[in-house]
């Protein structure tokens, strides 16, 4: 019977322990100062840039690495490389800067070149102190005879190829890291046929797209040497 009274004065005592923890703080139970946990996330969803980093992730690293001096290291890199295939029997490496998205900071592309003839390979961009190789569909089996020239308005570029007497038009812009194709064209000056995406368009409508011949602001395509590495890179 004593053993039951205790008992029950006791679970007395912690009822109105619990209570008293209610009125205190709000009513939150918590004690004084504390209060509840909220289970609404006040964690924002981690953000990615257009390249695929991390929105200021950047931020936490420091990088000393100028894009001259990352553009100069791979460059130094395809200069040991051979640039011939089992396609391409004789070619050496060239190298052309574009500001493709114009930023303020060059794209870096790898050209295979012989005698005229070309075989674009890959190009790099810089971002967040680190040369990136882009994605593209710029790389071919075989040389052509062509050249990359500015897109009309600046953004972009256009590869250009003869092949026979039809010339062929890609026109490239930067979308994220990926260097995609936007539109394509050709043209017969022989029977005066001009196509936009294989269908026919008129010259005007062409030279919108692709830009006039007597224009066009072409690429350079530089050795590999420490003299245009100096001049190019460092002198961009």
């Amino acid at each position: 019977m004593r053993k039951y009274i205790l008992f029950t004065g006791l679970l007395a005592i912690a009822l109105i322990a619990l209570t008293a923890c209610y009125d205190v703080a709000g009513n939150t139970g918590l004690g004084d100062g504390l209060y509840e946990i909220s289970t609404t996330n006040t964690f924002d969803d981690p953000v990615f840039d257009d390249y695929g980093y991390l929105v200021n992730a950047h931020d936490e690293a420091v990088h000393n690495t100028s894009w001259q001096e990352a553009y100069t290291e791979i460059l130094d890199n395809y200069a040991q490389q051979p640039a011939t295939t089992a396609d391409i029997e004789a070619a050496e490496w060239r190298f052309m800067l574009h500001d493709i998205n114009q930023n303020g900071i060059p794209q870096l592309f790898l050209v295979r070149y012989y005698d005229g003839l070309v075989n674009f390979h890959t190009v790099y961009s810089f971002v967040y102190g680190d040369a990136i190789m882009l994605k593209s569909a710029l790389s071919m089996s075989h040389l052509f005879r062509g050249g990359m020239y500015v897109a009309p308005g600046g953004t972009g570029v256009v590869r250009y190829i003869t092949s026979g007497a039809v010339s062929h038009y890609d026109r490239y812009g930067l979308y994220g890291g990926t260097l995609s194709r936007s539109v394509n064209g050709d043209t017969s000056p022989s029977v005066d046929s001009f196509r936009v995406n294989a269908f026919p368009v008129t010259q005007e409508e062409f030279v919108e797209t692709f830009g006039c011949s007597d224009g066009r602001t072409w690429l350079v395509m530089y050795e590999i040497s420490e003299g245009n590495i100096r001049d190019v890179i460092f002198g961009w």
